[in-house]
């Protein structure tokens, strides 16, 4: 077994001496090997590739999901700021109708809600006592007569729309400034009442506000006079008033706060 051993070692060294010192072993031992080191080399490089790759894709996966985040970002930001200048349109426009309410004190107010035992004509708004709403102060939507203050706790105060049977006020013609009284009919309608045959009333005039004592402002528009009735013989003719107001697609209204007389 010793003999063996010292055989293959007196061989091996005879070998390296002959690789490291005559050319052409060295040359036969390197033809031999080039296959091997050929092949190592190719899958060192495509292993190496293939790791820059991955390496590459995970980043590049990481960058397009920090993009989305950023686009997401930046769809909110667009998103908040189109409802800023929505909702400051909203208020401009309001707020261009106040030459009519020179010298009353008005408030802007959102609607918040609907009362449940009259949801299509009482309102809730974001505005009570705590901001010097009383009961009876009118209430103005896109210029015009929308309601008036039925209730008022400390935040939040109820609005009876002019659609509603219980809503009456003083109010007259544009044109012949004639005074009538008007009370609400419908969503769609109010009805003038108490019109005598000699008022010179007609089909497309304008109806507005018109204060007795001055405790709220002249020329709020309500309506349009659709239909006359009137028959011989009647005390007074009956006259209805196309009204325009959509509760469920106002958001901010006004406040006018009435006047103690």
């Amino acid at each position: 077994m010793q003999t063996k051993r010292l055989l293959f070692l007196i061989f091996a060294g005879i070998f390296l001496i002959a690789l490291l010192f005559i050319p052409k072993v060295k040359n036969i031992f390197y033809d031999v090997l080039y296959p091997f080191l050929y092949t190592f080399s190719v899958v060192s490089e495509e292993i190496s590739e293939i790791s820059m790759f991955l390496k590459d894709k995970n980043e590049l996966i990481e960058e397009n999901q920090n993009l989305k985040k950023n686009i997401e970002l930046l769809k909110a930001e667009i998103v908040s700021l189109k409802y800023l200048e929505l909702e400051n349109a909203k208020l401009k426009e309001l707020l261009n109708f106040s030459n009519i309410l020179d010298g009353y004190t008005f408030i802007t107010s959102k609607i918040v809600g609907y009362s449940p035992d009259n949801w299509s004509n009482i309102v809730l708004i974001n505005g009570g006592k705590k901001n010097g709403i009383k009961k009876g102060d009118l209430v103005i939507s896109n210029g015009k007569l929308f309601g008036i203050v039925s209730s008022v706790g400390y935040l939040t105060s109820k609005v009876l729309l002019i659609s509603d049977k219980n809503f009456k006020i003083t109010a007259r013609t544009k044109k012949t400034r004639e005074t009538v009284f008007f009370q609400g009919y419908n969503q769609k309608k109010g009805v003038l009442f108490l019109v005598s045959p000699e008022q010179d009333i007609r089909i497309g005039d304008t109806v507005e506000t018109a204060s007795s004592d001055g405790s709220y402002p002249d020329g709020i528009p309500i309506g349009k006079i659709s239909s006359i009735e009137y028959e011989e013989g009647e005390f007074f003719k009956k006259v209805f008033v196309s009204i325009d107001i959509k509760p469920f697609s106002t958001e901010y209204v006004i406040i006018v706060q009435r006047k103690e007389k």
